[in-house]
């Protein structure tokens, strides 16, 4: 994420009737001593810039909910500071499984109203077993932006525009329809909601296996950018592939589907993987266990003994 993407999007996407707010997770790591900590930006802003986002999960401890900043009202200049250390924060955060920097937001409605409707859609987008869920995180979004496409824009607004930052470095801009609407989530959507937690458990693995240059990797991801573009639907298709092969545990499915971007993403149509992938169901093998037995040449042997892939899911 860099300055010159924050600030055009303050430039391009905000109207002159528009606020324009930051949103940052209060779950998510942030010095007291930086000026992007809620305390310091209270002492900047004031307190009636600032609210907390009661998500259901969390309304009894305030402190830890996430927090909406009103950067500037309508009419008024967005401090380009402000712009500079949030984007330069994002940036940074990249590389935490929490990310503080939730987004950037223009609308024409007031803080108190932006930051209910952004707690009242925890339950809108409930996951597939009716637990509430943080769709701000913007892994969590940028899952749910892949998966409503065009209905996304009825789950945002009356949030104009959220400049959402992605998972691998790069960013998008979702905007609200154009007309009030009710967003119909699909069994997808809900479900990568309850996947998250996993997605980002892998993400987070992806990222630090490839801060490592040893071994027979050759679906190793070399290109520019911290993972590939598209990793979270990756990720998301490829946990849901291990759970829909039975596997039970997490460690296995994040195992599985680690080889997978680093070996080859057909690993599972080879019958040795099958056979591990059937004991592993069956609960007499840990896959993470299994794998690490496997010399070079076993998985040289694998994976030129599969076909042809385009991409890793």
């Amino acid at each position: 994420m860099s300055k010159e993407t924050v600030i055009d999007f303050a430039r391009r996407h905000r109207t002159a009737g528009d606020y324009f707010y930051l949103l940052v997770d209060g779950q998510a790591e942030c010095a007291l001593d930086h000026p992007l900590s809620v305390p310091s930006l209270i002492r900047s802003f004031g307190e009636a810039a600032v609210t907390r986002v009661p998500r259901p999960d969390m309304s009894h401890e305030l402190d830890h909910c996430p927090a909406l900043i009103q950067l500037a009202k309508p009419g008024e200049g967005v401090p380009k500071d402000y712009l500079d250390l949030s984007a330069d924060y994002s940036a940074w955060d990249l590389n935490y499984d929490e990310r503080y920097i939730c987004g950037w937001l223009t609308s024409r409605e007031p803080l108190e109203v932006i930051a209910a409707h952004i707690a009242a859609r925890c339950y809108t987008t409930a996951d597939e077993a009716g637990d509430s869920s943080a769709w701000f995180e913007p892994l969590r979004l940028e899952l749910l932006l892949c998966a409503m496409q065009k209905q996304a824009g009825c789950l945002l607004r009356p949030i104009q525009n959220w400049l959402l930052p992605l998972s691998w470095g790069a960013y998008t801009v979702a905007r609200s329809s154009e007309y009030a609407c009710d967003p119909d989530l699909s069994e997808r959507a809900r479900q990568t909601q309850q996947l998250a937690p996993e997605v980002n458990a892998l993400l987070g693995i992806w990222r630090h296996a490839l801060t490592f240059h040893e071994g027979f990797a050759p679906w190793r991801w070399k290109g520019p950018g911290i993972l590939p573009e598209q990793a979270s639907v990756h990720g998301f298709r490829l946990i849901r592939d291990a759970r829909q092969l039975g596997l039970h545990n997490s460690s296995d499915r994040i195992s599985l589907s680690l080889h997978r971007v680093f070996m080859h993403p057909l690993l599972p149509q080879h019958p040795d993987i099958q056979q591990a992938i059937s004991q592993a169901r069956a609960g007499s093998l840990d896959l993470p266990s299994h794998f690490a037995t496997y010399s070079e040449a076993t998985w040289k042997r694998i994976v030129y003994s599969l076909p042809l892939a385009k991409d890793y899911s």
